[in-house]
């Protein structure tokens, strides 16, 4: 379930017209790497120790494998790819490197990952 509640926004490319109200989804839980390896323990013959030690060797491996370029595929969950931020120029001989400002990673949910998202439930609190 997803929280949400209302709040005025200004439109920043008319800042004359009203303010809209738009749905703000509310903080909630916040799940750590432990609490996803309890999860599949509980839920799995794997020992905690054992799925720690898998669920750490992903968090070592993706950065690893993004930073050389490589798009990480994982089955059902989705692809992680990365795209560059860059200012542009005109002509091939103005580029340099120093045009590239950084790496961005992205994340494709799968469509089995979509699929669930797509039957959330949503709640309205004040």
């Amino acid at each position: 379930m997803i929280k949400f509640s209302l709040r005025g926004k200004v439109n920043p490319q008319n800042l004359l017209e009203e303010n809209k109200l738009f749905p703000i989804k509310q903080a909630q839980e916040t799940l750590t790497i432990r609490d996803f390896g309890k999860r599949i323990s509980r839920e799995s013959t794997v020992s905690m120790m054992d799925t720690m030690a898998v669920l750490e060797g992903l968090l070592q491996i993706i950065p690893d494998e993004i930073a050389n370029g490589k798009i990480i595929k994982l089955g059902d969950f989705g692809t992680f790819r990365t795209t560059l931020s860059a200012e542009g120029v005109a002509t091939e001989e103005e580029f340099t490197l120093s045009k590239i400002k950084g790496l961005n990673v992205r994340f494709r949910p799968a469509r089995e990952f979509r699929d669930q998202l797509a039957s959330v439930k949503y709640e309205r609190v004040s």
